[in-house]
């Protein structure tokens, strides 16, 4: 399932919402917008994360449900987690969302394989 931007998302959509940009206009984005943002000499996107950088591959949920609950590797990388505590962290997620000047959408697939690969959709405020 796709989430929507629409009335029942809870995010607000009377501010810009950019979908799917093209590289150079994230690229103009993240200069304009995005506080220490530069390019390098061979044209790479170079900006500051703040005291958190890097990935953080322990942090990964997944929601643990019956239908699917057999079919997860279970551990250090993928730790359950309850619906009732999703729901918590979807709200703070739109609530922050909806603090936003302006949004982005990326529409993509998880997954090489199109046999396997499943639809994502990023919503984020930063390029």
């Amino acid at each position: 399932m796709v989430f929507a931007l629409n009335s029942t998302s809870g995010i607000d959509t009377n501010k810009p919402v950019l979908r799917n940009l093209p590289v150079a206009k994230l690229y103009e984005h993240a200069l304009q917008y995005e506080k220490g943002t530069y390019l390098s000499s061979a044209g790479a996107i170079i900006t500051s994360s703040g005291k958190k950088t890097g990935r953080s591959p322990n942090d990964k949920r997944i929601v643990e449900e019956k239908s699917t609950s057999g079919d997860i590797w279970w551990g250090p990388v993928n730790i359950p987690l309850e619906d009732r505590v999703f729901s918590i962290n979807h709200e703070r997620a739109v609530d922050y969302l909806n603090t936003r000047e302006r949004l982005y959408v990326f529409d993509g697939f998880a997954g090489w394989d199109p046999k396997y690969r499943i639809k994502v959709r990023v919503v984020c405020a930063r390029t």
